[in-house]
């Protein structure tokens, strides 16, 4: 911090201070000698009126330099991925969930299987589509300056993201088919356990960590973005067999692929960006892990890994 040349008025000095990244603000003295320094009641009055002033100006330049360490092509390319997952999300889950609103009737699958909607079913689509919007809002409101209201949606979380992971426990509870036959039972656990599992625990670990640095805005943001890498396969699945004719499997692998690629295309260019490997290279780990364990649901070696988890559920 230094001092320019003070500007003198009526016994007080204006100092013009630098703060920090050449943001400057003005700091008054008493002059010894000057007429403040015989009566201090009203100068003193004065100068707390104009420290009072300043002590809000350093207060809002200090929630904009938190926000440094994100551009705004960032925030703007936070905003365009959500969308695209939201939109990703209708689209998906239009001929098997949405356009069965408001009867939500049982009826036939094109395997011949009958479906079911459960109450759970519904829950679970709010709490997930109230999570999108809430990483839709939080990065408008960053490149807005809004810093306060987005501290303010972000407490939101702390009640959305246990109920986001509650609710994704329960699906996968619901979707355990208790008529498969008894010597089924255990590869079904084990592939179910595959496809769901490891999407819960991602996503419960890169929410604890988006918390813990939450004073680290370049860290909290990449972290809690990245939840949403979770949440790309159960609707890309769907819409690659609802519109472009791939089987069950087949769309789960595909859906797998593409997530990896995606996120290894943020990692890279993130990275690049930063000039050091970037937070992202942790969920391109985990989506790579993901697809592994998707890979292996039918080997010996997950089999009973699979069967110990099913038994939580």
């Amino acid at each position: 911090m230094f001092l320019q040349k003070p500007e003198h008025c009526q016994g007080i000095a204006l100092f013009k201070t630098n703060l920090f990244c050449g943001i400057y603000t003005d700091v008054a003295v008493i002059v010894p000698g000057s007429s403040y320094a015989f009566d201090q009641k009203p100068y003193i009055m004065k100068l707390t009126e104009l420290f009072s002033k300043q002590k809000k100006q350093i207060t809002s330049v200090t929630q904009i330099s938190n926000t440094r360490f994100i551009s705004p092509m960032f925030i703007i390319g936070m905003i365009i991925g959500i969308v695209l997952l939201i939109v990703l999300a209708n689209v998906g889950f239009y001929k098997t969930y949405i356009r069965h609103f408001p009867g939500f009737e049982d009826y036939t699958r094109p395997d011949g299987r009958q479906f079911h909607f459960y109450r759970i079913m519904h829950f679970h689509g709010m709490m997930m589509m109230g999570w999108l919007l809430m990483l839709l809002v939080q990065p408008i409101l960053i490149l807005k300056g809004k810093i306060k209201l987005h501290r303010m949606v972000g407490r939101l979380s702390y009640v959305l993201a246990p109920l986001v992971l509650l609710t994704m426990y329960l699906v996968t509870r619901a979707a355990l088919d208790p008529v498969v036959a008894p010597e089924q039972q255990a590869a079904v656990v084990a592939r179910r356990m595959a496809l769901d599992v490891p999407l819960i625990i991602f996503f419960a670990i890169l929410y604890i960590l988006a918390i813990v640095y939450k004073h680290r805005t370049a860290l909290h943001s990449r972290f809690m973005v990245s939840t949403a890498f979770m949440l790309i396969g159960p609707p890309l699945s769907r819409a690659l067999r609802a519109y472009l004719d791939y089987n069950r499997e087949d769309s789960i692998d595909m859906a797998r692929n593409i997530t990896v690629f995606i996120g290894l295309a943020v990692t890279v260019g993130d990275s690049l960006r930063l000039k050091r490997i970037s937070p992202f290279a942790l969920v391109l780990g985990f989506v790579l892990l993901n697809k592994i364990i998707w890979n292996i649901r039918g080997t010996p070696f997950w089999q009973p890994i699979g069967g110990a988890i099913g038994k939580l559920f």
